[in-house]
C-alpha cells in the first residue's frame, strides 16, 4: 500500500512539473513571477486548466496539433512511479487513480463550478480516446519500469 501511495504521488508530480514546463511553456522566472503576484489564484486557474486540458488530450494533441509534450510527461511519470512500486498490479491501479485525478483537476478547472454530472460525462464521452491512450502511457512504461526492479519473494 505504502508504494502504490509514493507512485501515486511521484506521477501525479512528475507529470505535473514536466506539464507545466513543457506543455504550458513556464520558465522558472515566469513561474517566480506568478508566485509574487497580487493575483495568483486566477493565474493557477488559468495554467492549471491549460496543464490538465492537455494531460488529458495526449492523442488529440499528438495527432491534430502535433505537440508531443504530454505524451513524455505521462510516460515519463509512469516509468519512474513503475520504478518506485516494484509490481504491474500496482502500476495499474496508480494510472487509473493518475487519470482519475487529472480528470477531476480538468472537470474542475476548466468547466468551472458550472460543472454537473451530465456535464462531467459528456467530457468523459468526448475524451474517450484519450483517456484510454493516458491511462496506458502511464501504466506501460510503468510496468517496464516495474519489471525492472522487480523483486522476487
Amino acid at each position: 500500500m505504502f508504494r502504490t501511495v509514493i507512485a501515486i504521488l511521484i506521477a501525479l508530480c512528475a507529470a505535473i512539473i514536466i506539464g507545466a514546463f513543457q506543455i504550458v511553456g513556464l520558465s522558472l522566472t515566469e513561474i517566480q513571477l506568478i508566485a509574487e503576484s497580487g493575483d495568483i489564484i486566477l493565474t493557477l486557474q488559468v495554467h492549471g486548466a491549460a496543464l490538465f486540458q492537455g494531460l488529458m488530450r495526449p492523442y488529440t494533441l499528438a495527432r491534430d496539433e502535433m505537440a508531443y509534450a504530454p505524451l513524455v510527461a505521462l510516460g515519463v511519470a509512469g516509468f519512474i512511479s513503475g520504478l518506485i512500486s516494484k509490481d504491474w498490479k500496482r502500476m495499474i491501479v496508480v494510472s487509473l487513480v493518475c487519470v482519475g485525478l487529472f480528470f477531476a483537476g480538468f472537470a474542475v478547472l476548466v468547466q468551472g463550478v458550472e460543472y454537473t454530472f451530465e456535464a462531467i460525462s459528456a467530457s468523459a464521452i468526448d475524451l474517450g480516446v484519450d483517456l484510454g491512450v493516458a491511462i496506458a502511457l502511464i501504466a506501460v512504461p510503468g510496468i517496464i519500469g516495474a519489471s525492472l526492479t522487480k523483486e522476487d519473494y
